[in-house]
């Protein structure tokens, strides 16, 4: 078995990504290609066709909204305060540890780790070695899960499915938590193993998020007469942007935004690029985080 950094393990030993381990519980491998063409999104070019024909479940004004809160994240990211910005940021630094999740002081607070091994790269992302990412069994997979209460009063499993390599978090697939508790989990997770400041990708894998999978399938892509499903490129959507910031303004966009605001001063790190492609049919994002120019010291 192997066991997280924080202890998890019943014989109290750690395992770190890198170092030789046993036989895992879960084999996953690299054996099948995605229909992209991974790492190639330095030679896209798009023709914009100025589609306006929205889908029936995504308006103009939730668009607009998109846009609103996309910016706000883009903003509360890039100015260490508030006056630059159209209101107050919402998301605090995130102190969250591991070790809080698994062993609180209050029973009632814990989560229970029903699988913690090191395994492959997601095959999702195609060949790992441009963007610099391990080969192997060099990724800490996590699956946590805690019972919550419901709208309806019932009880339901809140759910954290994650890895981590070095550079990099990826959201397995979107179970059910909200945004702001992913991006602390995440954000824990990651630090459980290496420094935050070497964080420079999160991929949000398998998009199931029906707000932000019908924004980009049914408004974003056909905005360039583009059909997600068939689409064998990597498409590039650039800082400061209105397809950027509509993208950082929907759940999952907003998500990544907290995890960067929780991870890093404001005013020293941003999202320089959201990548996007499909796998199977499905889509995949990662989000790709840089320095601020002004900010290289910090």
């Amino acid at each position: 078995m192997i066991f997280l950094r924080t202890g998890l393990g019943l014989n109290g030993t750690t395992s770190v990504p890198g170092e030789k381990q046993p036989e895992v519980p879960e084999k996953e491998s690299l054996k099948k290609e995605p229909m992209n063409c991974p790492n190639e999104y330095h030679e896209l070019k798009t023709n914009h066709l100025d589609v306006q024909d929205l889908h029936p479940a995504m308006t103009k004004e939730m668009i607009t909204i998109f846009r609103q809160k996309g910016t706000d994240y883009q903003n509360w990211i890039n100015y260490p305060d508030d006056k630059d910005c159209r209101r107050p940021c919402i998301v605090s630094p995130s102190t969250l540890k591991m070790d809080e999740l698994i062993r609180p002081s209050d029973d009632r607070n814990q989560w229970d780790a029903y699988f913690n091994a090191l395994v492959d790269a997601p095959e999702e992302i195609g060949d790992p070695r441009p963007l610099d990412l391990p080969r192997g069994l060099d990724y800490h997979k996590l699956y946590l899960r805690k019972l919550g209460t419901e709208k309806d009063g019932s009880l339901g499993w809140n759910k954290y499915h994650g890895r981590v390599a070095h550079t990099a978090i990826f959201a397995d697939n979107n179970v059910r938590l909200d945004g702001p508790q992913w991006s602390q989990i995440a954000q824990a997770h990651y630090q459980d193993f290496f420094d935050i400041d070497s964080l420079k990708y999160v991929f949000r894998m398998t998009v199931v998020n029906e707000e932000t999978h019908t924004f980009v399938a049914k408004v974003l892509y056909p905005r360039y007469g583009i059909e997600l499903a068939g689409d064998c490129q990597l498409r590039p959507w650039l800082y400061d942007t209105d397809d950027y910031r509509e993208i950082m303004g929907t759940p999952l966009g907003k998500a990544v935004g907290a995890l960067v605001l929780g991870a890093f001063p404001r005013g020293t790190r941003r999202v320089i690029q959201i990548l996007t492609w499909q796998f199977d049919g499905d889509l995949q994002m990662r989000f790709d985080i840089s320095r601020i120019p002004s900010a290289k010291n910090n």
